[in-house]
Parts: structure tokens; sequence; C-alpha cells
């Protein structure tokens, strides 16, 4: 045997650190901005390596489609709904909001986020692409799926095939 102290296996907790201190609103903002940053990288990755931004968003447009179901039709205001829920969840704010039946549109500030895009050094333009993979996922539910950005308001326009 030793004479000398067996050393601790397990730490004293540490609570300088506070990560167990973060409210669910500062949660939700760090998620928002993580949230943004991984598009913003991933678009501005993809386009650098050359490859096609219309390829990203058309595959994950038809992978997110897996979660939307096209057992009953959708309402155009119902799927443009959605959509702003999830925009919203990365932290945009909805600017404006008229979700008809067959016809819905709305407006929306802060995706992409302009602060970081200029942290990032990433044109708003690529990060804003990630909008088009909303369109396989309309096309799953009989809808059509329109946008465009103007400066940093975003509108979406959402109409039934057809309608």
């Amino acid at each position: 045997m030793s004479d000398k102290p067996e050393a601790e296996t397990q730490s004293e907790p540490d609570e300088s650190y506070g990560y167990a201190d973060y409210s669910a609103d500062h949660l939700l903002e760090q998620a928002q901005v993580n949230g943004q940053a991984t598009i913003m990288a991933t678009a501005l990755f993809l386009h650098q390596k050359g490859v096609s931004l219309d390829e990203w968003t058309g595959y994950l447009g038809k992978t997110f489609a897996l979660a939307w179901s096209d057992a009953e039709p959708w309402e155009a205001g119902e799927f443009l709904d959605a959509v702003l829920v999830n925009l919203r969840a990365l932290g945009a704010t909805v600017h404006s909001a008229e979700l008809g039946i067959d016809r819905a549109e709305a407006t929306i500030i802060g995706f992409p986020d302009f602060e970081l895009c200029e942290f990032f050094s990433i044109d708003p333009a690529l990060a804003a692409r990630f909008n088009d993979a909303t369109k396989a996922m309309a096309g799953k539910v009989g809808l059509i799926w329109d946008w465009k950005r103007n400066g940093k308001i975003t509108r979406y326009t959402v109409t039934r095939n057809g309608g």
C-alpha cells in the first residue's frame, strides 16, 4: 500500500460555469442563432465548393416533406401558418400575414439575420436560399410555394394548385 492519498475519482461540481442557470428564453435565443448560423455556414460552404444550392434545398425539401402528411388537402393558410411557426423558431418576426384557404401571404423580417450574415461574411441571398426547401413540401400537399426577398423583408406566397 502507498502512503499517498487516492486521487478523487469524481470531481466536485463547479458552480462557476452556470450552464444550468440559463433561462428558457436565453436558450431559445441561443438555439435561434445556432440554427441560422448552421444554415448560413452550410450554404456558404456549398457555394464555395461549387455545389448547387438548388440541389441542396431540393434535398432538404424532399427530406422535410417526409414529415408532412398529404392524407388530407392542405389549405394555403394552414400550410403558411406551419411554415411561419418554423421561421419564428429560427428567430424571424412575422410582419404581416393573410392566411386564406386558397391563397396565403406573409412577410417576415429576421431570416436571414443580417447582423449574423455580416458577422460570418455571408451574402444574405445565399442564406435566404434555405426558403427554396419549402417548395417540395408545398408540392407534396398540393400547394404552390413562392418567396421573394426585398432588403430585410421576405414575402411568402402559397396558393392551391389551380387556385
